[in-house]
């Protein structure tokens, strides 16, 4: 499934503003503001700033494209995964204060395991009490295993073995809904509008409103092309997979990261962050269109 943009969607009307002085979702997420410390719509995030935030609390959500009540009746008694990297950690981050706008009773959604929500987690999992549905992450950049060289090995490289999956896939077995999510990992560099990779020079603190010159967009990457593939294949085998290419609709954002905007403590010569995504922002979009692809499928876990 490949989203595009018909006409100024760019500037939908629908949009959720954050509630700051009680938002609580995960340790140092971005909340966007301007500059003068007032509220901003999500749309146009020039100025980002991270907060400590440490349990699920209040968020503000405006409209009704995305229904989270009817997402947490579908999920009821159910489990959904988000198996991946950092990204995927922003995309499950942004789901949870999504679907808890559909919960009266905030203390009902905690950490299941008395885990800190902290960035270096391997697996966390937030649990929506009154409709005992958990929603997971498990931080497995590549999805499959790394075998580290010895330490005492002064000439040996780790090794990617792609035809194993993580340890931790014993634990996905069962998800009703999976999401995996690992292609910035398999980039080597990550190329901004400015034209040159984030490592080299690249910046993307001067974007205040999404992009509108449709020139500066990058051509399709070849992986996608070949995880399509991959992923019709797997349908021909009676396999339940789709492919969220989000890559088209996402180009348009470059004013939604934290760029130099970082928690607080981080050094004044950090590079930027040109990678993860300020919330609210874009990987809610992601999150509509998955919700979208399960009312298609007719998602229901029938549990009782």
């Amino acid at each position: 499934m490949k989203p595009y943009l018909i006409g100024d969607t760019l500037r939908s009307a629908r949009f959720w503003i954050q509630d700051f002085d009680a938002m609580r979702v995960a340790d140092m997420i971005c909340a966007t503001k301007n500059g003068d410390g007032s509220p901003k719509l999500v749309i146009f995030q020039g100025i980002c700033r991270y907060m400590n935030l440490h349990s699920i609390h209040r968020c503000s959500h405006i409209g009704t494209r995305f229904d989270a009540n009817d997402f947490l009746e579908r999920g009821k008694n159910g489990r959904i995964v988000f198996a991946g990297d950092s990204i995927c950690r922003n995309q499950w981050e942004s789901l949870i204060c999504m679907l808890a706008q559909g919960v009266s009773n905030q203390s009902t959604i905690y950490e299941e395991h008395g885990n800190p929500i902290t960035k270096h987690k391997g697996f966390l999992s937030i649990k929506f009490q009154e409709y005992n549905l958990k929603v997971q992450y498990y931080r497995v950049p590549y999805l499959v295993i790394i075998d580290r060289p010895p330490q005492i090995a002064r000439r040996s490289e780790g090794v990617i073995r792609v035809d194993k999956l993580h340890r931790f896939s014993d634990k996905w077995i069962g998800a009703n809904v999976l999401v995996f999510s690992s292609g910035h990992w398999w980039n080597q560099d990550k190329t901004l509008n400015s034209g040159r990779e984030w490592n080299k020079g690249g910046t993307c603190n001067t974007s205040r409103e999404p992009e509108t010159d449709y020139s500066k967009l990058e051509l399709e990457p070849p992986n996608n092309i070949m995880i399509y593939e991959a992923t019709e294949q797997m349908k021909s085998a009676m396999r339940t997979v789709n492919f969220l290419n989000i890559t088209y609709l996402t180009e348009f954002r470059s004013d939604g990261h934290p760029s130099r905007n970082s928690e607080p403590g981080t050094p004044v010569d950090a590079p930027e962050d040109c990678s993860h995504w300020c919330l609210p922002g874009v990987p809610d979009t992601w999150n509509e269109l998955l919700y979208a692809e399960l009312l298609r499928m007719e998602f229901r876990t029938r549990m009782t």
